[in-house]
């Protein structure tokens, strides 16, 4: 459980008067979180009147004393422990022992000179919440307040929230201690709502390290409605607050890539079952086009669905689909809501963005959006970030930290942290318009970082990943030869090195993750050479923390079997390296393998519960299968499972620990090169140890596996006009999982995308829940998920969004 840390909980007036006879203020006796005229045994309370110390004295330890300045107060002749005096307000708590049947009085002694006794009302509960500007002081679990605009609540969320009144706990507690020896729960239960909407209340009892403060942790409730108003009512043994006290919620669901700043892709929302489609509605009318164009394939980053209560937020597409050049294209965002259980555009938002360079140099980038401070933001044109109006459609400011520069891109999603601060990758390269992407070295790389304010900063990450990366000028190591198949030539061989190393700079498609300290991180690679690159650390003010290389990390190639976590055939059999091999070495380079960095891959960090990062890294030696890599707080390396490509890993938070759910394709290509003499496509009869297999898989935090999900469908289904389904069956394997990120809900529930044109709800264990079809079975392995506040699934599938719920 998390606790509020912080050394102060009230603002507390005080003046000096002259030293004269006490007096209590008629119903000067009040609760210390509202002022309210009801108090109850062991809450905090405050007194108001003249004369009631010589100055101002706060208590320096607890227990609290039952004496400053030489004041003292007593109730029915019970000293009270005081937390502070001043001659006007005292600030203490009421001595468990004091009755609630019966008169109860209230004497200050100010240095032997006493107040006349005043009458207090006493019951056993009198809830009151601690609240600044009329707002509650609610809690993330990131341990940050909740703000109206900048970072509200957000339904599913669990919030802390700090209360007085709330009656006796079990075990009992001490007049005037704190509750740090044992947890001291509350003996009966408060009911918690939000606008009316009941919140599920998870704890309630004191607080451990004050004295007099108790502490409700409740789940926010998914219906409850967005506004920075919305009211919170307290109920506990019959009584209820008596003042107006209130807490902002914002967006329900899904507001960023990854669902929240960490990128777990988790909400604490029981989603809807996947009975039936909600909706269907067409984003990137380009879709068939680009699929006819790729062979079959649809090679587009698509961003995620975003939720914002009954909004519902997606990219849209339009223009001409060029092979040459993405360039032809145009991006906007279209705002939906939904209206007598219908999804309608209300709203259109278009941007100059533009994706740079074409598919001869990597899969389509992603456009993706992000909702913080109340606003919509767009990737804009020179590596700017549009911000509107969300109701009205008007731009409300450009972001243009590179003006107009036309060689400057902004590269992957916007992440906003729990402050309202935005963060985004930006890079500089002169596109040859023969060459492509690749022909002229990158000539920076960014991180920016933009205020609610919309004020920039931003570091170079040139100068954060130095000394660790090679210089732009450097010589890296390349790989083999194709004809010196098979790899390594010898044991002893090394590649050449005969090629530029290129700027270290920020890969594209990657959402900067923020971890609960504001450390943010971000990866990046060598402009020519993908081998070099490094997970990056940076402090809150944009100094590096540190920078990771994912060189040299794996120990499972060559000559390793599958029972000891190896991949590939045997050394001299097809598809497995030379003969005579070294053990465990990448057969393309003969040394250790790397987390290769490729700008067709849309994987970003996740942060862990325990502030640990994870990574899916690219790997060719694996079946292409890549690496999901894990590395400490301090940039240590730890471990890896074979598979985390082009994938933003999700969390599971359950029982005191957390879990990782990833897609886990075996592909069925060749093993290590693409010449088939040496490494044929058929993993089955080549290495019938691994076969091609395609699961969802959930890992410990240890990246040991928990449980799979395999699927078997081998039909290529499509929807026919009528809405019947044209299959045939041709892949006797299964289907890859086309999800880049996956959706989590409450009980652990996960809804993924398969390239049969599934999508399937898989519960703990690797159950199958339910799958629903949405239009085509398609090659396209880009399609992240989302989770509305209410439980619907957000989807996609062939350029449509689909919406499954009950």
């Amino acid at each position: 459980m998390n606790w509020l840390r912080t050394s102060c909980l009230f603002v507390l007036l005080a003046s000096l008067a002259p030293a004269q006879t006490p007096a209590v203020n008629s119903g000067g006796v009040v609760d210390a979180a509202s002022f309210g005229a009801v108090v109850s045994p062991g809450a905090l309370i405050s007194i108001f009147g003249v004369n009631l110390a010589p100055q101002n004295a706060a208590a320096g330890a607890i227990p609290l004393p039952a004496s400053l300045a030489g004041v003292s107060v007593r109730f029915n002749n019970v000293f009270a422990p005081l937390l502070f005096v001043s001659p006007t307000q005292i600030n203490a708590q009421l001595p468990w022992e004091v009755a609630v049947s019966g008169a109860v009085t209230v004497i200050v002694n100010n240095n032997g000179v006493e107040s006349a006794p005043q009458t207090v009302s006493v019951s056993s509960f009198s809830p009151a919440v601690f609240s600044a500007h009329g707002y509650a002081i609610a809690i993330h679990a990131d341990g940050t307040l909740v703000v109206p605009k900048t970072s509200p609540a957000t339904p599913g969320e669990t919030l802390q929230l700090f209360t007085t009144g709330l009656g006796p706990v079990s075990p009992p507690a001490v007049t005037g201690n704190n509750s740090l020896d044992a947890p001291r729960n509350t003996t009966a239960t408060p009911i918690v709502s939000i606008g009316g909407a009941t919140a599920r209340v998870t704890f309630s009892g004191l607080s451990p390290q004050f004295v007099g403060v108790y502490q409700v942790n409740f789940v926010v409730p998914p219906t409850a409605s967005n506004g920075d108003n919305e009211p919170l009512q307290i109920q506990i043994g019959g009584a209820a607050i008596s003042s107006q006290t209130n807490v902002a919620i914002g967006g329900a669901g899904w507001t960023q890539w990854g669902q929240n700043q960490r990128h777990t892709g988790s909400l604490a929302v029981v989603a809807q079952d996947a009975n039936r489609i909600l909706a269907d509605m067409v984003y990137d009318p380009l879709a068939p086009t680009a699929q006819a164009a790729e062979g079959g394939d649809l090679l587009v980053h698509y961003q995620v669905p975003l939720v914002d209560g009954n909004d519902v937020y997606m990219e849209f597409k339009s223009g001409p689909f060029d092979l040459s050049r993405f360039s032809t294209q145009s991006w906007g965002e279209n705002r939906f809501t939904w209206r007598n259980g219908q999804l309608v555009q209300v709203r259109s938002f278009s941007s100059d963005w533009k994706a740079p360079a074409s598919t001869q140099d990597f899969w389509e980038p992603v456009f993706h959006a992000v909702l913080a401070n109340g606003a919509l933001y767009l990737p804009g044109a020179s590596g700017s970030v549009i911000r509107f109006n969300k109701d009205t459609g008007e731009i409300v400011q450009r972001i243009a930290p590179f003006g107009t520069d036309p060689n400057t891109y902004e590269t992957g999603p916007v992440t906003a942290d729990s402050s309202g601060n935005l963060y985004y990758n930006a890079i500089q390269v002169v596109v040859d318009p023969l060459g492509g992407f690749f022909q002229n070295d990158a000539m920076d790389s960014w991180l920016v970082k933009v205020a609610p304010d919309g004020s920039v900063s931003m570091a170079s990450y040139k100068t954060l990943t130095s000394p660790e990366a090679p210089a732009a000028t450097a010589r890296c190591q390349g790989t083999f030869g194709m004809t010196q198949l098979p790899w390594p030539p010898s044991p002893a061989a090394v590649p050449s090195a005969s090629n530029l190393c290129g700027t270290q700079r920020v890969a594209l498609n990657v959402a900067p993750a923020i971890g609960p300290d504001g450390t943010i991180y971000s990866v990046t690679r060598a402009h020519f050479n993908s081998r070099y690159s490094f997970l990056v650390a940076i402090n809150p003010d944009l100094t590096k923390k540190w920078a990771a290389s994912l060189r040299d990390r794996f120990h499972d190639g060559c000559g390793v079997p599958v029972s000891a976590g190896g991949w590939l055939p045997a050394n001299g059999a097809p598809g497995g390296c030379r003969a005579g091999a070294l053990p465990g070495v990448d057969p393309a380079t003969n040394r250790p393998g790397d987390g290769t960095v490729i700008d067709s891959s849309s994987s970003s960090p996740t942060v862990a519960p325990d502030g640990t990062i994870l990574y899916g890294a690219y790997t060719r030696y694996n079946y292409s299968q890549g690496h999901l890599m894990h590395f400490d707080a301090n940039g240590n390396f730890l471990n890896a499972f074979g598979f985390g490509w082009d994938y933003t890993p999700g969390i599971y938070s359950h029982d005191g620990t957390w879990s990782v759910v990833i897609k886990n394709n075996h592909y069925g290509g060749s093993s290590y090169c693409a010449d088939l003499t040496f490494c044929p496509p058929d993993r089955t009869a080549t290495n019938p140890d691994s076969p091609e297999a395609y699961f969802i898989s959930q890992l410990s935090s240890n990246l040991t596996l928990e449980w799979s999900f395999q699927n078997t469908n081998t039909l290529s289904c499509s929807r026919n006009a009528d809405g019947t389904l044209a299959c045939v069956s041709d892949h006797p394997s299964g289907f890859e999982w086309c999800v880049n990120a996956p959706v989590i809900d409450a009980n652990g529930t996960v809804f993924a995308n398969s390239e049969d044109g599934n999508v399937f709800e898989i519960g703990q264990g690797g159950v199958l829940k339910q799958k629903i079809f949405q239009l085509l079975a398609i090659g396209a392995s880009y399609t992240p998920a989302s989770l509305g506040g209410d439980g619907k699934i957000y989807t996609q599938n062939d350029g449509h969004l689909f919406v499954v719920g009950k």
